[in-house]
């Protein structure tokens, strides 16, 4: 909508943003695990935002642009009390991030503030802001709405301010989640003490009904058991535990711990196990705990050596022709917390946990829900975990069922003691803790000995199976269920404390976004965060929790728990599994997917539109590096009716998030904010016309950026360089090429991807990179953008596009790539040369690099023979090699060696062997003009691999 056909001022949101500050607290928020705001452990939920960005969402949308940033940033309550006068905040803020490696003392006394997420401004300041708002929109506070509300950061945030507050959520789990989180807390009773009595209550039930099925040594709290499946060797008929490893306990630096030894009985034809410290019983180079039983997939059997395929395995599991052996216990005895193996009582106890379940008429049945073919669910279904009880070892079931049998004991009792809020509430986080058991008590929850804990079920986006798996006794006191208990207790407590007024209008509804029960036009400013397009299968995800929660609270909520699953249908996800059979000659599941998802996403945006008020705003975070996402995404925004107004990329995403490792993710969010594009005559505009402009805004985004020093990765700059270009092409929408066939957005998105490589390959890399072949500039920019081996195949295929080569010929004739499911890898000097030290007719054919050829085909198979001579022969023979073949007049070969050296990691072999090649009478040979600073160590963390400043 125009500047003068608004009812009130431009907005914070359409003027740069301090997203320095921001991103650095949002880093300051995550880096502590045991100091998150409540909403984010209360419930496992994936990709929550931080408090800072949400905050920044939701201000910066109501809040008129006469707002200064110090302003924002203190309604932020980053609200420095040790700030020089002459600083802005989002200088102190910068300054002090930079001063915290050199900082022993408390965080917060370098910053002089607390984390954000525990304040919000009370009283006058509150008044100020409250004032300031209702001016820019016309004497009232101004409604927020989060329409994909998931585990409500978001709508949580707003409430705390003080804003009327509208969430959505189609997937139940996190409709309960909301509940939770916006509220049952806000309710008026304080009712933590009623929460801990209840659940105090159920845990006594349940432990008389347990103890037999959990023995322990008199002086002793047995804490964990570790347990590994078990398969016979089709050879030797050996039972054969599978275990990725066998450490328990583990310090790496040097390497040393605790560990569980087998010990084959030949003629039982079974394992023993002992407990063993490393070094101190056994040397690692005569047991190694870190080789276990299997390993990709595969198993070795420890009787008779035999390996055991991957099919072989899962065709035991499938058929149920596996069981469970119990490895060791973890125990506390005399306050020391240490390890011993399973006993024979303990042994006797798991048969009678085994023949109950077996045979008992409600829990032989128990949960028997079929799992449904899924792109997530496909990987549980694999290892033969066919129905959702599978996803629990015999006890753990029995435990999980006897639990909730105790539930359902004082449930009466609940609601006929308290009022219907009151018991909704403490029913509801009685229901959430049992969750989190169930999320740390399952076949999936891996022993994690570097800490050591038992790990839990969603440590990613997905159901990563467990060889060897733990199993939490929820009895042992102080332990298990009590521990859930305590947390929900003091989650509940902080949600209560943190929450806003319990009379600021708060609706909650569960529902399609796309159909919402919302008047027309009541909105004024959406802020949400949408489904990951094709990143999180929620839905199949957490069917994990749904079937429980169905058991635990269907009562309570009775429309909310009607089918057996969650709705996948109606999930806005480019969920492929979905069209399984349906994909035609020519239409490919995934594409067949992302047209679900843009029609979605589209409907969603045409029901923001409906509701939203014709001076409203609406901001969306939007995290996805692929262009197909943004262009989908972008496509459902025009055809809803909105067009780009502003854009801002923040860092709000962890870089060690389980799923990013190694992935080289985007750490950043696009806040994209758009109106209602005003009714016009919308004439076509041509693509030659507006393609220049959206390469210059493209460009110009990352100037800004650095100018103001905002520590992006490469692949972040790019990112955030697609907003300014979106915002052109909504802007010139609809656009056409010279034959009038339509233009979607990703044809921009292209442009913008090429101007800005080309920008920073002239301003971080040696110009002569430009001039080199296209299939060695293909792979020098791909380290130099993902600065990891292994970034995701579509990404690839598009940068070969942008260089002019063709990503199979990458792969196929030059070597440069191997394929790991959705993801490319680059392969080193050493996977494509062929060995100079065997005989030409003995040398592996597919490696496709000669080392005696004199010429070749590009510049990288040059290097790397120049690579392999060194590494192979020594430094005399590649000084020869390369003076037979003219190196150091090779300005191709130069500039690809050079840049090698500014690209790869300074860990990764070829770096080194680049360095060396640089270096001595090699070095000499070449010749080369380089800076010091290009062999300094650069910053070893992983995190900030592959940044501006490293180059």
């Amino acid at each position: 909508m125009t500047e003068e056909n608004r009812n009130r001022p431009r907005l914070k949101i359409q003027d740069p943003l301090p997203i320095r500050a921001v991103g650095i607290e949002n880093e300051r928020e995550r880096k502590n695990y045991s100091d998150l705001p409540p909403q984010n452990y209360i419930h496992n939920w994936w990709a929550r935002r931080p408090t800072p960005a949400s905050r920044l969402a939701i201000l910066a949308s109501v809040l008129p642009d006469s707002v200064d940033d110090d302003t924002l940033l203190r309604w932020m309550e980053i609200n420095p009390d040790n700030k020089s006068p002459e600083d802005t905040v989002a200088e102190h803020v910068r300054k002090k991030k930079e001063m915290k490696s050199e900082w022993s003392g408390r965080v917060y006394d370098l910053y002089g503030y607390r984390k954000s997420y525990k304040r919000v401004p009370q009283g006058e300041e509150r008044n100020r802001l409250h004032k300031t708002v209702r001016t820019a929109w016309g004497g009232e506070l101004p409604t927020v709405m989060d329409s994909t509300a998931g585990g409500g950061s978001i709508p949580f945030e707003s409430l705390r301010y003080g804003f009327p507050t509208i969430a959505n959520e189609l997937n139940p789990v996190a409709s309960v989640i909301l509940k939770a989180v916006l509220e049952h807390p806000r309710i008026q009773t304080d009712l933590s003490d009623d929460i801990q009595k209840w659940g105090e209550r159920i845990n006594e039930i349940a432990r008389e009904n347990l103890e037999e099925y959990y023995p322990s040594n008199p002086g002793e709290r047995v804490l964990e058991t570790i347990w590994a499946h078990r398969i016979t060797c089709p050879d030797c008929g050996f039972d054969l535990p599978l275990a990725g490893n066998w450490w328990l306990d583990k310090d790496t630096n040097p390497v040393r711990g605790t560990a569980i030894r087998p010990i084959v009985d030949e003629e039982e034809l079974s394992a023993d196990f002992e407990i063993v410290r490393i070094p101190e019983d056994v040397e690692t180079s005569e047991f190694n705990p870190t080789s276990g039983t299997i390993s990709h997939g595969k198993a070795t059997c420890l009787n008779c050596d035999v390996v055991i395929d991957g099919e072989e395995i899962n065709s035991k599991l499938q058929s149920d022709d596996f069981d469970y052996q119990s490895l060791a216990v973890r125990r506390e005895q005399r306050g020391k917390r240490g390890f011993r193996v399973t006993n024979k009582e303990e042994k006797t106890a798991i048969s009678k946990a085994v023949n109950r379940v077996e045979n008992d008429p409600d829990l032989s049945t128990f949960l028997a829900t079929e799992i449904p073919e899924g792109e997530k669910t496909s990987e549980p279904r694999r290892r033969g975990i066919f129905e959702w009880r599978d996803m629990f070892s015999p006890r753990q079931l029995l435990a999980h069922h006897t639990y909730w049998q105790a539930f359902e004991e004082c449930k009466p009792e609940i609601r006929s003691t308290y009022s219907d809020e009151e018991a909704e509430a403490i029913l509801t986080f009685l229901a959430i803790g049992s969750d989190k058991a169930l999320d740390y008590n399952s076949r999936m929850s891996a022993w994690d000995a570097s800490r050591p804990k038992i790990g839990h079920t969603f440590a990613g986006s997905d159901f990563a199976f467990a060889w060897d798996f733990a199993e939490s006794h929820l009895i042992t006191e102080d332990h298990g269920y009590q521990w859930v208990l305590d947390s929900i207790v003091e989650v509940y407590e902080e949600l209560k404390e943190l929450s806003g007024e319990a009379n600021t209008p708060l609706q909650i509804f569960q529902g399609d976004a796309a159909n919402l029960s919302i008047d027309d036009e009541s909105v004024d400013a959406v802020v949400l965060d949408p489904p990951y397009y094709s990143s999180i299968m929620y839905a199949e995800l957490s069917d994990f929790f749904y079937v429980w929660l169905k058991k635990y609270l269907g009562d309570l909520y009775p429309t909310w728990f009607l089918d057996e699953v969650t709705d996948k249908e109606t999930e806005a996800v480019a969920n492929p599994s979905l069209f399984e059979g349906i994909a035609g000659e020519g239409t490919s599941k995934k594409e067949l997917a992302r047209q679900k998802y843009e029609r979605r996403m589209t409907e969603m945006f045409a029901e923001i539109h409906r509701t939203l008020a014709d001076d409203g705003v609406f901001t969306m975070m939007f995290t996805h590096k692929e262009t197909e996402a943004w262009d989908t995404l972008t496509t459902g925004l025009i055809e809803a009716g909105f067009t780009i107004s502003a854009t801002h990329p923040i860092s709000t995403e962890t870089p060690d998030r389980v799923q990013q490792q190694g992935r080289n993710s985007a750490e950043s969010t696009i806040l994209l904010t758009s109106e209602k594009r005003d009714e016009r005559d919308e004439s076509a505009s041509l693509w030659d016309d507006i393609r220049k402009e959206t390469k210059d805004a493209a460009v110009e985004r990352v100037r800004s950026l650095e100018e103001r020093d905002v520590d992006f990765t490469k692949v972040d700059l790019i990112l955030a360089s697609f907003g300014p270009t979106l915002q052109v092409f909504t802007e010139n929408y609809p656009v056409v090429n010279s034959q009038g066939e339509e233009v979607r957005p990703e044809a921009a998105l292209d442009e913008a991807r090429k101007a800005v490589l080309d920008y920073l390959t002239e301003k971080y890399l040696n110009k002569e990179v430009q001039d080199v072949d296209q299939d060695t500039r293909w792979y020098l920019l791909s380290w130099f953008v993902f600065g990891a081996k292994k970034f995701p195949f579509d990404e690839a295929n598009r940068l070969a596009i942008g260089v002019g080569t063709n990503i199979s010929t990458l792969k196929d004739e030059r070597r440069m790539w191997r394929k790991s499911q959705d993801n490319i890898i680059l392969r080193p000097h050493g996977d494509r040369v062929q060995s100079i030290n065997k005989d030409p007719d003995a040398r592996s054919g597919r490696k496709p690099v000669n080392p005696d050829s004199l010429s070749f085909s590009t510049a990288l198979d040059k290097v790397h023979a120049a690579m392999h001579i060194y590494d192979a022969r020594g430094a005399t023979e590649a000084w020869n090699w390369m003076n037979d073949r003219n190196c150091n007049s090779d300005p191709a070969f130069k500039a690809t060696l050079e840049a090698l050296l500014r690209v790869l990691p300074q860990d990764h072999g070829d770096w080194e062997l680049a360095r060396d090649l640089a270096a001595g009478d090699t070095g000499d040979l070449l010749d080369l003009d380089l800076d010091a600073e290009i062999f300094n160590n650069r910053e070893e963390d992983e995190e900030h691999q592959g940044r501006l400043k490293d180059f």
